[in-house]
């Protein structure tokens, strides 16, 4: 009990230290010590966890893999290829309703913090146009920028869930969130955007050179993916590739100078913190046998949901980041007797509702920075949030009901 009421104190301190100016990363390290050194697992083992980290091969992948999307986001904002996507995009598509999802998503793959203000002004810009308030505003650039989370094999989360569960196929895992994913468009497209009318006609033309322009600078977002399921390489190393690509298609003036300098040390801190508070977690036995305890009165059902759900949306929402949550729940899958089907399964219910708790968090940076872009409050936004928010709870709970009874 006692690690137990550690682990939730020192959660509780996470809102006190942003407050405070901590940035995230110092926050969640300041956490994850205090975990540490309070829960009675020993200054050695502490110390031996923290090493581990770094000597973990899908851990230390990890690290290396949030660098390089963090340089290759930077690159492609810093030399214009991604307003030249954008641009590329209008020429194209004449709905603006689809411009309005299809930009946000694609920067969403860059995976850069707060990377959500990047098409804030495109989306402020057209959503205005289509007399669209500016809370759904808001809402669309959010929904839409996170979609990358679910299907992009290099997202934080994903990388993350691999880590600390090494048998899991990521590709696999996305195929098994992608009705979820589809129905989170589908709900935000039909509650914020179906009733508006694209009433300005704009000129556009599809055309051959039009598509192979927008695939050549779409082409650094996706040819790390292709590395990756031709050649087996590790996600950092297949980075490579979409690095060198954003270098032809730069001007290349001060190319390396840059790209050293879009190396984002919070984020890999923030990283490094959770990896070790993962590993801590593992060691919190008394903690884990009442939390196994409590899951196995729910016998599997909506009970054992209904815990995972509380316990992964109160840690992302406290933190504002979706792997701090995972870092609690990733650990239990561990220590239930799960089928791999199942895994699976609880694998994607675990990182939808982590999302949820960080994505509806007073905290989460892509909903300050955007909130900031288009001058609307938290209040309003979440007056907007209400429907979409209890129906894409039950989509969660819906979807993995659905495929446990498959898999049975």
């Amino acid at each position: 009990m006692n690690q137990l009421l550690v682990t939730l104190f020192s959660f509780a301190m996470m809102p006190f230290l942003i407050k405070r100016r901590f940035k995230l990363g110092t926050a969640i390290f300041i956490v994850t010590m205090t975990i540490g050194l309070l829960s009675g697992i020993g200054i050695g083992n502490l110390g031996e966890t923290i090493i581990g980290v770094f000597l973990n091969k899908y851990s230390r992948d990890t690290i290396l893999t949030v660098i390089m999307i963090g340089i290759l986001g930077s690159l492609l904002k810093n030399y214009g290829i991604l307003n030249r996507i954008v641009d590329a995009m209008l020429l194209m598509i004449p709905s603006k309703k689809a411009v309005m999802m299809i930009i946000p998503s694609l920067i969403g793959i860059l995976s850069v913090p707060g990377g959500a203000v990047l098409s804030a002004p495109f989306i402020n810009k057209i959503g205005d146009e289509m007399d669209i308030i500016p809370a759904r505003r808001a809402i669309i650039n959010l929904v839409y920028r996170h979609i990358s989370m679910f299907v992009f094999p290099f997202s934080t989360s994903l990388l993350f869930v691999k880590a600390a569960l090494p048998e899991i196929n990521i590709y696999r895992l996305i195929l098994t969130s992608f009705p979820f994913v589809v129905g989170m468009i589908l709900l935000a497209y039909y509650i914020f955007m179906k009733d508006k009318v694209d009433d300005e006609k704009r000129h556009t033309e599809i055309t051959v050179k039009g598509i192979l322009d927008l695939i050549v600078l779409t082409s650094p977002i996706y040819m790390s993916v292709i590395i990756n399921l031709i050649t087996g390489l590790p996600f950092f190393v297949s980075m490579l590739g979409s690095i060198f690509i954003a270098y032809l298609l730069s001007s290349k003036k001060d190319f390396f100078k840059t790209a050293w300098e879009s190396i984002n040390y919070n984020t890999i801190f923030v990283i490094i913190s959770i990896l070790i508070l993962k590993d801590i977690i593992l060691q919190l036995e008394g903690m884990l046998d009442i939390i196994r305890g409590v899951l196995l009165v729910g016998n599997g059902g909506f009970s054992m949901l209904f815990i995972f759900m509380a316990v992964s949306f109160f840690f992302g929402f406290i933190t504002g980041y979706p792997t701090s949550a995972l870092a609690i729940t990733l650990p239990l899958l561990t220590m239930m007797n799960f089928n791999i089907n199942e895994l699976y399964i609880y694998a994607f219910f675990l990182n939808a509702v982590s999302f949820m708790g960080y994505f509806y968090s007073p905290l989460h940076l892509c909903q300050v920075l955007t909130l900031g872009e288009m001058k609307v409050s938290t209040g309003e936004l979440y007056k907007e949030y209400k429907l979409y928010f209890l129906l894409q709870l039950v989509l969660a709970f819906l979807i993995t009901f659905i495929l446990l009874a498959i898999v049975h």
